[in-house]
């Protein structure tokens, strides 16, 4: 192993952290040896223990970390959004271009984020809980706000699903969409480029919450919103 190099304690701590994502998303928690675990972050097993008096601990740091980054202003700025039709139509385009085509390029981070989740579910679920107690569950809070208005505006049509669920099922629709993708090979074919796998995905979307046709035409303008994501 090199040489570590000195670094202060929490930025030590943080760099382990960061380190460490990547092989718990490949082997989860129980696949995971502690010697693993060192060499990702580039240290001994006895300056990781120093640290870290256990795995759990290290994992639950590396949970909690990960959770705590989101950007408080991406909260601020969705909440201050007006509930309306064309709100709804933003944030689910906005959710599914991210989640579906932008986050496919995005790298790393957003393929250890997956694979994390995933692996959480395959477990014991406390990152997976975690994770979808901050800005998916605000995000869905939203959803259901802007469906109640535009059924309240006549654009959309009070259905047999309820406004609260509205929101899990599009964001589930976007996390399968992306995890079949995931693979270097996508596990399915869509047969369509990854623009208009979003738009389809977008219609779909829309039409289970109820939005009516004319509406979604009047307020969707995904070559706008992509220039607008730029």
């Amino acid at each position: 192993m090199a040489p570590t190099s000195k670094l202060p304690a929490e930025e030590r701590r943080a760099a382990i952290i960061k380190a460490v994502r990547s092989v718990f998303a490949e082997k989860g928690f129980h696949g995971t040896t502690t010697l693993e675990l060192a060499k990702a972050a580039g240290v001994s097993e006895a300056l990781l223990f120093k640290h870290f008096p256990h795995k759990e601990a290290l994992y639950s740091a590396m949970l909690t970390a990960w959770v705590n980054e989101h950007d408080p202003g991406e909260f601020e700025r969705m909440e201050a959004l007006e509930p309306s039709a064309s709100t709804l139509v933003l944030l689910v385009h906005d959710f599914l271009s991210h989640t579906i085509e932008r986050s496919v390029a995005g790298g790393d981070k957003d393929t250890t984020q997956t694979r994390l989740v995933l692996r959480s579910l395959m477990e014991d679920g406390e990152f997976a809980r975690l994770f979808l107690q901050g800005l998916p569950s605000r995000r869905n809070q939203k959803v259901e706000e802007c469906i109640r208005a535009a059924i309240a505006a006549g654009e959309a049509v009070e259905g047999p699903v309820q406004p609260r669920l509205a929101g899990w099922f599009s964001h589930h629709l976007a996390r399968m969409v992306r995890v079949y993708l995931l693979p270097p090979t996508p596990a399915v074919d869509y047969g369509v480029p990854r623009e208009e796998l979003v738009e389809q995905a977008v219609w779909f979307t829309l039409r289970g919450m109820g939005l009516k046709d004319e509406a979604i035409r009047r307020y969707y303008n995904p070559k706008a919103f992509s220039l607008l994501a730029r």
